[in-house]
């Protein structure tokens, strides 16, 4: 069953409020802490809200389980609600609101994607003009993204047998490393970006260009 757990973060509207994305009977929706406010601009009742609720603070639907756990904890929000998507058995997951606040919250997020493609789930963070996702030891295809950028940074050390086809800098079995990012503001050359990597784990971004308001960066996993 091609199920996902949708989770919404607690990033700011302005930067997700064109996101384009469906709930199906089957999936799982978490809110995550001030999460709860995209749920409700999105008119979503979530099967569950979880945080330390030092975020949000407003009413929430009696029909919503709620799970609070302390302020002083290891996960992020974010991280508590991915956890749960997987216990519940969920391997693939939409993050909305992961981008466009704090920057450190952003930097986990990404971290985030790195946690799910290790535990051999897959995930992708969509944003107004940002998509993001992680692969580990696997191919990617992905359809054109018209005025976009779309990069790709070693995401948990050093990664190689890395390829890049379809693109305007093409690599061909590559040792990509953290501390020099090469694959950063790649062009697509073709209809389909195919993009491998033999060993490690790599980050995706696509990035929309400077002025180009025609579409969301959403390309889905």
């Amino acid at each position: 069953m091609n199920k996902k757990c949708v989770i919404l973060a607690g990033g700011p509207l302005e930067d997700c409020d064109k996101v384009k994305f469906q709930l199906e009977k089957q999936d799982y929706c978490i809110a995550c802490d001030a999460g709860y406010q995209l749920a409700d601009y999105f008119h979503i009742v979530p099967d569950l809200m979880v945080g330390d609720f030092d975020s949000y603070r407003g009413k929430i639907d009696p029909r919503v389980e709620t799970y609070t756990v302390p302020a002083e904890k290891n996960d992020t929000d974010t991280m508590l609600g991915l956890k749960i998507g997987l216990e519940k058995g969920y391997r693939k997951f939409l993050i909305v609101g992961g981008f466009g606040g704090r920057l450190d919250h952003t930097v986990a997020n990404l971290q985030s994607l790195v946690f799910l493609a290790d535990k051999g789930a897959s995930g992708e963070i969509r944003s107004n003009r940002n998509w993001a996702t992680a692969i580990k030891e696997d191919t990617l295809a992905l359809p054109r993204a018209e005025n976009s950028y779309i990069s790709v940074f070693a995401g948990d050390g050093v990664c190689t047998g890395v390829n890049l086809h379809g693109m305007k800098y093409p690599l061909e079995e590559y040792t990509l490393t953290p501390q020099f990012p090469l694959g950063i503001s790649n062009e697509f050359l073709e209809e389909t970006a195919r993009i491998s990597v033999r060993k490690g784990t790599l980050l995706v971004i696509i990035s929309r260009k400077e002025g180009a308001v025609d579409k969301p960066a959403q390309a889905g996993v």
